[in-house]
Formats: structure tokens, sequence, C-alpha cells
């Protein structure tokens, strides 16, 4: 992801390095200004994710969103591409502009997290209606024991979890731009390295201290703050990989070796054993869980070779695909919390619709309701933009509402919680109850007797259990004690 020939000066203008001597036309135009290219490829991050997270997998839309079992998955590509993006908007910039800009950003999803948690535990409290995951009300002493655990980043629910590594990552990062700003790259470069290399030597187990993330903090590291070095040193890496011979060959060989993997990985790796259970570990079916935790170097490698794979894609055929996708790519990638906060909107929307089928579904039924999902989305996105420019054109009181609207709304989705557990409708209970009691005993006699049957796995009946809210050392307690 190297090959990009422009980059931001102190006064905001971005000159573009000597063009290459022929391009093709439908290759990138280097203008200097944004990078669309970035836009639409988190755009298809954030749109692959939404895919998957959504389920019904059979559709055809997942065909192109690796099904969260490829050798990359959407949320590697994005944590690598918001790294880089951070990293090249802030070089030629002062620290403090650069830095200031960044903790505002960090602000922002730090409060979308505690938003989408608070908010979306209230409606559990309230309905009945089905969300991500079950909410653990019970464990408790009261709404405000775990409103402490929510503001700490030390639970969360219906997906924002997967925000809290983002939050901590942007964290970090204000002390690495002012790092890379005077000059001492190696030290971020060696910090990434050491803690990556730290959590190789722990086996997966470290990384997470205490936050309730999606993802372990340490293996992934590299992809981030990886995309920050490099993209803060963007205009430096462009002229060393320009002097670099054969540089059209490596690049068609990177793409030939990703689309070889590619085919290997979708046949099983029945061809090269191996080197499946090299990258993928021993059990070939489940790359994205170990990468999660653990992220071997080969793993890291092959995540690399295909973000690069992309990155040559797009630029080699960027007119062809912004007329083809960049209507719906380009709008998702420019508001990437949003898009993100509202695919978590959009799938309780669909699961508690009265009409919906389940999972029991053929391929082109499943992919029109993945298409009304992602338009659902989609339109959401593009309300934002009205609502947006109807803040900017107005005055103070406009200008004011879009500063401290953020805020406002937590501080309501927290009243409402507050109200919300006082006198509970909904299927999560009351604060305070024992943690993860199940309402209906038989349910879980029911996955037990599955289990000795052979129907179920033990590794599937704990994810059941807890899908449903039992904490986890229950969940194994309870099938580990039935099966003994």
């Amino acid at each position: 992801m190297a090959d990009i020939r422009t980059a931001p000066t102190a006064g905001g203008a971005e000159p573009s390095a000597p063009p290459e001597r022929s391009r093709s036309s439908w290759r990138y135009p280097d203008d200097g200004g944004r990078d669309r290219r970035l836009d639409l490829l988190r755009g298809y991050a954030l749109a692959a994710m939404s895919v998957n997270h959504f389920g019904l997998s059979q559709s055809y839309v997942h065909s192109v969103s690796g099904r969260s079992s490829f050798l990359i998955s959407a949320a590697e590509a994005f944590l690598f591409i918001s790294g880089f993006t951070l990293g090249f908007i802030s070089f030629g910039r002062s620290v403090d502009t650069s830095t200031g800009r960044l903790r505002q950003r960090t602000w922002t999803v730090y409060l979308a997290t505690i938003g989408i948690t608070v908010g979306f535990g209230s409606v559990a409290l309230l309905t009945h209606l089905e969300l991500w995951g079950g909410f653990e009300a019970g464990g408790y002493d009261g709404v405000w024991q775990w409103l402490l655990d929510v503001v700490t980043l030390r639970t969360a629910f219906n997906g924002a979890d997967i925000l809290i590594t983002y939050v901590l990552y942007l964290g970090v990062a204000v002390a690495a731009i002012r790092l890379l700003a005077t000059g001492r790259t190696r030290v971020v470069v060696a910090a990434t390295a050491g803690l990556y290399a730290l959590s190789l030597l722990g086996g997966g187990d470290e990384g997470t201290f205490g936050f309730a993330s999606f993802r372990a903090l340490l293996p992934n590291a590299p992809l981030f703050f990886g995309g920050l070095v490099l993209g803060y040193h963007r205009a430096d890496v462009a002229r060393l990989w320009r002097r670099v011979p054969w540089r059209g060959a490596i690049d068609v060989a990177v793409v030939v070796a990703a689309v070889v993997l590619g085919v290997i990985h979708a046949g099983g790796w029945t061809v090269w054993t191996s080197l499946g259970e090299a990258i993928n570990g021993p059990d070939l079916t489940e790359p994205l869980g170990r990468r999660e935790f653990q992220m071997p170097l080969l793993a890291l490698a092959v995540v690399g070779l295909y973000l690069r794979a992309l990155w040559i894609v797009v630029d080699s055929l960027w007119v062809p695909l912004r007329r083809a996708l960049g209507w719906l790519l380009l709008p998702l990638g420019e508001a990437s919390l949003f898009t993100f906060t509202m695919h978590l909107v959009a799938i309780p929307i669909m699961f508690n619709l009265p009409f919906w089928p389940e999972e029991d579904l053929g391929r082109p039924a499943a992919t029109v309701w993945v298409v009304a999902y992602l338009v659902l989305i989609w339109v959401a996105v593009l309300g934002r933009q009205v609502v947006l420019r109807w803040l900017r054109s107005g005055g103070p009181r406009r200008a004011a509402l879009r500063r401290h609207g953020p805020i406002g709304a937590v501080s309501a989705l927290v009243a409402v919680a507050l109200v919300a557990s006082i006198s509970p409708s909904g299927a999560a209970g009351t604060f305070g109850s024992e943690a993860g009691e199940f309402e209906d005993g038989g349910e879980v006699e029911e996955i037990i007797e599955l289990v000795e049957e052979g129907e179920l796995s033990v590794e599937e009946a704990i994810e059941i259990l807890e899908e449903e809210g039992v904490p986890p050392a229950e969940a194994v307690e309870l099938v580990e004690g039935a099966t003994e």
C-alpha cells in the first residue's frame, strides 16, 4: 500500500510527486486532493463487515464479503486503513493540531461506544426485541455499577465491544503521532514490534488488559500502528518504491499470489495442507478466530499481502470500480463511524420485522434480504449528509447542536437506562438478579441433551449458552458438568 504519490504540507497544500511515465486511463488520477481510494477501500471493508455480521451467509453478497472465514477480514482491513489515513493526514501539520483532532476523534468514538451499549441495553430491559447477543443485567448490585463498567470499557453490548479496540488504539496514537512528528519513528516501530512479540510469546492470552475488547490488542497492533507509520511517511515510501526495479512485475506477482492463495483456501487447502495449517492453524475453517487472539507472523504476512493486492487493484482499476460501486462504497467510507453504528442499528431492525424469515432461505431470497439491509444503511448515511449540511449552514444554535449533540444524546440514553432499570419489562430481568440465569430452564436441559446425543459439540453448546446471556465460566461448567 505504499505506491501513493501525494503528501500534505504544513500549509495545507498537497502537491503531487512526479507522475509515472505512463498511466492507464483506468488508474487513479493523482490530483493532489483527498485520496478517494482510501474511502473506497474503507467503504468496502465496512460493507463486508456489515454483511458478515448480518448472517444469511448463503447469499450471493457473502461471496465477496469473505464470510468472516477468509485469509483477511474486513475488520483487519479497516484497522490498517484507519491507521494509514490517520498517519497521512497528520503529516505536515502541527503536532498540536494533529493530536487535538485525534483526541476529539477518540472522544467521539468513545461516546459512540457508550451510547450503543447503554441505548441497546435500555432496549433489552424495556422490550423483548431480539438484539445482538444476550444482555447480562444480572450480577450487578444496581444500574450504577453496570454503568461504571460501561464507561470504563469493561463491558459492552450489541457489537459495541468491537469499537473498544479502536478507542484504545486511537488513545495510544496521540503519543505515537508526537513521536513521529519529532523524528522518533524508530521508537514507534520498536514499541509496536515489541508488543507484538510479547503477544506471540504469551500464546495469544495477553493483550486485552481487562477491557471488553472484541480483539486482543497486542496481536493486532501491527495493523493499526504499522498503517500509521506508513501513512505518516507516505511520500518517502513512495519515492523509495519508485526506485525499485521491476516494481510492475512485483505488483503482478503480489496479485497473482493473492489469487492463488484465495483459490487454495476456497478448496479447503487440499492441495497444500501444510501451508494452510501454518497460516490458519490446525482448524483450517476458523482462521479469523486464530488471528484475533494470536495473529502468527505468517498470518500477518498474508494479511499484508492482501492489503497490498487490494490497493493495486483499486489503483489500477479505479475508473470502472468507481463507476460500478462508488455510489455505495464512497459514502460508507467517508462516514465510517456512522456507517458502523448504523449497521448495529439496522441488524435488530431487520431481525425484528414481523415477516423476518429466519435462516431457512435459498440463495436468491437471502440475497434480497442482505441487499435490503445494505440499502437501509446506505440511505441512513445519505440522510446524515443532508442533516450535516443543514447544521453547517446555520448560525450559532446549529453549531452548538453539532458540537454538543453527541454528549447530550449519550446523557439522554443514560437517563433512559436509569428509568428502565427501575421497572424492566424486557427479557433481561432486573439488575442484581443471578447472572446468566435462564427464565426457561428447559432450554438448558435441551442443549445438554443435544450434547449427550452427539448432535452438538461441547464448544457449540457453550457458544449457544453464551449467546443467551450465560457467563462463559458458567456455560463451561454447565456443559462439561453434564457430560462427565
